[in-house]
């Protein structure tokens, strides 16, 4: 009979489309995941994989079987969730997260999920929202976080929060104290975040609905590195207050009062289906629970000075 093991390296050489990747993933050798695959083989009494290219292609016949064992392992994780208690509970939990929640609510929702299962091994991806849901759909994250602005189609999707996004520039490029409008901002370098970054997506769908088309676009896709090129005076960006709330306190950006106002940008937490055991449907449940876009992560602020006053006592 197949094993679990064996059953665990078929989806991921699967997801992976190489036996290197699926090892990674599974944090053995390669050769144990080269010899799991042939039992698994052997015992069926054909291949699973057409071997002849660079990445592991399933043949015809894996299909069925792979869909099968995908379902094993969610009954075998139901079963763990019904009989294992949570202290006990050993497992990787693979999350995927994009910059604003890592900068928000990340550190609660890591601490509370330690405080229910203290021997589960957390596995953050920092990302753009388009790589998270690509890394998901191959099974290579059990649950991700991101903006509403993807197919649901064979996920479970869970709204968490939303996210009120305003326009910002460096004092002088705009009269922030008059009510602007998108013509205005046209005028102006557009930083915004580009087609992999699922507010990006959704903010750009609405800016073509306006008929807005900027006079320059400057796509970058990390917000820390948003906020220095729209503080440098290179052009208008769209943040959340809790992203641009440190850098209006120092003077450094100003908000724009801008006509229309930009839309809502709601965040949801997907989950595959194939994969949704009670253990997922409780992180998820925990997710809601702690799930803060609009306040930034301040408790480690304090620490972080403390510790360059006693470098600069050294």
């Amino acid at each position: 009979m197949p094993t679990f093991k064996q059953l665990e390296a078929l989806i991921a050489v699967v997801d992976h489309g190489t036996f290197d990747g699926a090892a990674a993933r599974l944090g053995v050798v390669q050769s144990a995941i080269s010899r799991q695959i042939q039992e698994l083989e052997h015992w069926l009494g054909y291949d699973l994989f057409d071997r002849s290219g660079r990445t592991a292609k399933p043949t015809v016949l894996a299909g069925e079987i792979v869909t099968q064992a995908r379902h094993v392992l969610l009954q075998r994780d139901i079963v763990n969730s019904c009989l294992i208690s949570n202290e006990v509970l050993s497992r990787k939990l693979r999350i995927g997260i994009t910059e604003l929640s890592a900068l928000t609510w990340l550190p609660h929702l890591i601490k509370a999920i330690s405080d229910h299962y203290p021997k589960v091994r957390i596995e953050p991806e920092v990302d753009l929202s388009v790589r998270l849901h690509e890394l998901l759909m191959s099974g290579q994250l059990d649950v991700v976080v991101v903006p509403d602005a993807f197919n649901s189609n064979g996920l479970v999707k869970v709204s968490l929060d939303e996210v009120k996004n305003n326009w910002f520039c460096a004092p002088g490029l705009l009269d922030h104290s008059r009510i602007l409008t998108l013509e205005d901002l046209c005028r102006c370098t557009l930083l915004a975040q580009g087609n992999l970054s699922g507010s990006g997506l959704l903010i750009a769908q609405w800016l073509t609905a306006q008929r807005a088309s900027p006079r320059a676009h400057i796509p970058c896709s990390s917000l820390a590195a948003l906020i220095g090129l729209t503080a440098s005076g290179l052009g208008v960006t769209y943040l959340p207050d809790s992203a641009a709330h440190a850098y209006l306190a120092s003077g450094q950006l100003v908000k724009l009062k801008v006509e229309p106002q930009l839309p809502i940008t709601p965040y949801v937490a997907l989950v595959r289906a194939d994969t949704y055991s009670p253990f997922h449907r409780h992180i998820v449940e925990l997710m809601s629970q702690h799930c803060d876009l609009q306040k930034p992560y301040e408790r480690a602020i304090p620490s972080l000075q403390s510790q360059g006053s006693e470098h600069d006592q050294l």
